[in-house]
């Protein structure tokens, strides 16, 4: 199943997403404005995550994809369908495509998706104090910032507060 947007076009990952990932992956500017750490992966290792990803209810997975290039990644995950509630990520690769809206056009479609789709209600993402890039295009994709985490993530020796956004499904103007 594809999932069309304005200008993006969100599809499975595929084994030749591999370098893409990989990169993404090791990309120290990319991981220093994400949650979570990593190591670095060979391309042996990005092959094998792709073989055994697994087909959960509870996390979708998607490539962003411009022209028939992939330019990032996007995923809903702790899908919890009874409460109607699921966490939004997005990693583009640092590359031209920064500044072009496949973000938004990205985060809208698949928020669109989750609202219509699988009737969920609220989208929920965090982002680091200073990834300002991501919080301008939730806030262009109407996410509202609902409040902070003191002193959550831990990079280059200091540590970073992170801004906690949502919107909801009647906020949503495109479901």
């Amino acid at each position: 199943m594809l999932i069309k947007g304005k200008n993006v076009l969100l599809r499975a990952i595929e084994i030749g997403d591999a370098d893409i990932l990989q990169q993404m992956i090791n990309d120290e500017e990319i991981e220093r404005m994400v949650f979570g750490y990593s190591f670095p992966v060979s391309h042996h290792q990005q092959l094998k995550w792709i073989e055994n990803l697994p087909n959960e209810k509870s996390t979708f997975r998607a490539m962003i994809c411009v022209d028939d290039s992939a330019v990032g990644t996007i995923m809903l995950s702790d899908i919890d369908m009874r409460n109607g509630t699921a966490e939004i990520h997005i990693k583009l690769a640092r590359s031209a495509e920064r500044g072009k809206g496949y973000g938004s056009d990205a985060v809208s479609t698949l928020v669109k998706y989750a609202f219509n789709e699988l009737r969920l209600n609220c989208i929920y993402c965090r982002v680091k104090e200073d990834n300002i890039a991501s919080q301008r295009m939730f806030e262009k994709c109407a996410f509202v910032k609902e409040g902070t985490m003191r002193s959550r993530i831990y990079r280059g020796g200091k540590f970073y507060d992170v801004y906690e956004y949502s919107i909801l499904k009647d906020e949503n103007d495109q479901a």
